[in-house]
């Protein structure tokens, strides 16, 4: 009568363990999130901006001035401080131009390149360098720029990665920033 085949050894079970585990580890992909601009920008570093005690941030590429604060905000002591306006697009529009009537200075919107200007590539959350722009919120920010599909569509970049989209509803409340040609 022949013997029933004995099971495998204890030594080739482990060698198989081994070989299964190695081919899933290497099969996982690169799941690490991006780093944030705190973690990737050094304290101090702001990049191609001269910032002032005022609050305010010229882009020596451009020569657009940032207020540094979203609107709504003020900056003081190195911070902003304050609520954050989150107002529909034709609302942020028209504060625009009743901030710039009041202040004597004509402030207006970002456009869809100059939000995205501002961005950091190599960063989020948000995606914009942090000792330019210290409380920036992590949000869709209106910019200024109408879009080429229908009307109740407006652009905004996300400062969490920086993206733009043209499908925004400009009826729905977001946060802005201001601008001002030197």
């Amino acid at each position: 009568m022949s013997r029933p085949n004995k099971l495998p050894s204890r030594r080739i079970l482990t060698l198989l363990s081994a070989m299964t585990m190695l081919l899933l580890l290497n099969s996982c992909g690169d799941y690490r999130s991006a780093e944030t601009c705190a973690e990737s920008i050094p304290r101090g570093e702001k990049g191609r901006f001269v910032v002032n005690n005022e609050g305010f941030a010229r882009d020596s590429e451009s020569d657009v001035v940032w207020y540094r604060c979203s609107a709504g905000q003020r900056y003081s002591n190195f911070r902003c401080k304050g609520e954050i306006l989150y107002l529909n697009w034709e609302d942020a529009m028209d504060y625009a131009v009743e901030f710039s009537e009041k202040s004597g200075i004509t402030w207006r919107l970002p456009t869809d390149n100059e939000m995205q200007s501002v961005t950091e590539d190599s960063c989020v959350a948000p995606a914009m360098n942090h000792n330019v722009f210290p409380e920036i919120a992590v949000s869709n920010h209106w910019t200024s720029s109408r879009t080429l599909h229908q009307d109740v569509f407006r652009c905004a970049v996300n400062t969490y990665s920086g993206r733009l989209s043209c499908r925004q509803a400009r009826a729905v409340a977001q946060p802005f920033m201001l601008v001002r040609d030197e």
